[in-house]
């Protein structure tokens, strides 16, 4: 009996080992390939496995690809524990800070985490999505009970906004249209105004203090003038 305890914790140990090499594969290949055109096959080969025991241990390159996700999370959120922010308004600020040192100290791996066709892997867009949005909807809440944010504003809303500006500003980034420094000046502006107009008086000025420095880092944008109508 002992022997057979002894044997299957070593099948299982030798499983997650396994676990690992196929997501730290998995983790290398975005830097190089991209998730859209990441495959199975892939993994497995620089795993040093075949795609069958992907198949086996994961089911799909989607679950690989959700703890690659997970582990980033992970790294974000504790990094975003460590700090200690004063409140959980600030907090969002911080982790939007974080997040932008994370992406300039590693910009392959980040712009290969983009999903380029959403409809392909819904699953793979709502692991992705579902720890962010529960963390920013937590500080929200957070927020309210502190005093920075009115009680009673649809919070859901407030939060869907948010997850659609930080997504639209990264995949700027990705489709390198902006800088990262513009990414992540952009998206504080878009933060600090959208959560002025659920602010309460004592949180109002600090929101204020937050556009302002974002307007100082952001040069102004020349609007092109709209086309004259014919015969004007």
């Amino acid at each position: 009996m002992a022997e057979e305890v002894r044997l299957a914790t070593r099948r299982e140990r030798h499983k997650e080992q396994t676990r690992a090499r196929i997501i730290d594969a998995a983790y290398a290949l975005l830097r190089e390939v991209g998730v859209d055109d990441l495959s199975v096959k892939m993994i497995a080969d620089r795993a040093d496995v075949s795609a069958a025991t992907v198949y086996n241990l994961f089911g799909a390159k989607g679950a690989v690809l959700q703890k690659v996700y997970d582990r980033d999370f992970e790294g974000f959120a504790q990094k975003l524990a460590a700090i200690g922010s004063p409140s959980a308004l600030d907090a969002i600020f911080d982790g939007m800070e974080i997040a932008a040192d994370l992406y300039r100290s590693d910009p392959s791996f980040y712009r290969g985490m983009s999903i380029g066709n959403p409809r392909a892997e819904p699953e793979l867009v709502v692991s992705v999505q579902g720890p962010r949005r529960d963390l920013s909807r937590d500080l929200l809440e957070r927020a309210v009970q502190e005093g920075d944010l009115v009680a009673g504003a649809r919070l859901d809303l407030v939060n869907m906004v948010m997850q659609q500006l930080v997504g639209g500003a990264f995949a700027a980034w990705c489709a390198e249209l902006i800088t990262i420094d513009e990414m992540e000046a952009q998206t504080c502006y878009g933060l600090a105004r959208l959560l002025l107009g659920v602010a309460r008086p004592a949180a109002r000025g600090r929101l204020r203090a937050r556009i302002a420095a974002a307007e100082a880092a952001l040069p102004p944008v020349k609007l092109k003038a709209p086309a004259a109508a014919p015969g004007s």
